[in-house]
């Protein structure tokens, strides 16, 4: 685990095993900065939200239906009547987005006017699907989401440097540590701490292949987290764009903490944690 300044795109990198830092790696300019953009791997944290909401007799379980928790009056598809909150989570929802360009619902009386492209849990989309799990979560407590992960998670944590605006849900900042501590959450299968935040059966549902996945990582996906397996190794890991990393080896007590620049995506971080596989 050397010689990684040649990758000049590289921030940060630490490999921690056993809970001692094994590897560490920031690059000159990113000595002494605070909080780092980590994408999409907020999804991740959403993830946990909803296993604490269960732990806590919110919500049912994940083969509960949406509906069940939200107030509703017209539906314009029956599908509706069959997503499931693990649908939304494992980015099955079979829901008709708009495009890219154009504003997002604002809430789930917007989103519950969006059509169905395909039934619900029949295939993996890289599209806003656990916008669903914000506006439930929200429905559910009565606090914007943003509030309810300082009061539900960051509460728990030893590390509270993060900065998330619920107006760009996209552009989580957070420090180094902080995904440390979500890494070691699950490493620990819900507990931090000393406390538990969510039951082992959850951490087992959260990391069980739902679909094959597809684009941008290509590895089968679960509620939040994408599956993977090298050496005949399995793991699992959050991802955002740009090679922001956190990679969980359960089998070797290991987190795996990479983030680099956002400038486009770098598919060759992933050759980080292979090397550190072989640890």
């Amino acid at each position: 685990m050397r010689n990684f300044d040649i990758f000049g795109h590289l921030k940060n990198v630490c490999v921690i095993k056993n809970g001692e830092v094994i590897f560490e790696y920031t690059r000159e300019n990113e000595k002494g900065t605070l909080l780092f953009p980590i994408g999409c791997i907020f999804k991740s944290f959403l993830s946990v939200l909803a296993g604490i909401a269960i732990y806590e007799g919110k919500i049912g379980s994940i083969d509960d239906c949406v509906i069940d928790y939200i107030s509703h009056e017209k539906i314009a598809d029956m599908n509706w009547y069959r997503l499931k909150i693990k649908h939304a989570l494992s980015k099955t929802t079979g829901i008709t987005w708009p495009r890219p360009q154009e504003p997002l619902p604002i809430n789930m009386r917007e989103v519950m006017e969006l059509k169905f492209e395909s039934e619900p849990g029949v295939s993996f989309q890289y599209k806003p699907d656990p916008q669903i799990i914000v506006y439930l979560l929200e429905e559910i407590y009565g606090l914007g989401i943003t509030e309810l992960f300082h009061a539900k998670v960051i509460s728990n944590f030893v590390n509270k440097d993060y900065k998330w605006d619920k107006d760009d849900i996209q552009g989580m900042e957070v420090s180094p540590f902080m995904l440390n501590e979500l890494g070691q959450l699950m490493l620990n299968k819900g507990e931090i701490n000393r406390k538990r935040l969510f039951s082992e059966e959850y951490y087992n549902q959260s990391i069980c292949e739902y679909s094959c996945g597809g684009i941008p990582e290509c590895t089968p996906y679960g509620l939040g987290w994408w599956i993977g397996k090298n050496l005949e190794i399995p793991y699992f890991f959050a991802s955002g764009f740009g090679g922001q990393y956190l990679t969980i080896i359960p089998r070797k007590k290991m987190i795996i903490r990479i983030i680099s620049d956002t400038d486009r995506p770098h598919p060759e971080n992933k050759s980080i944690i292979e090397k550190a596989l072989q640890l």
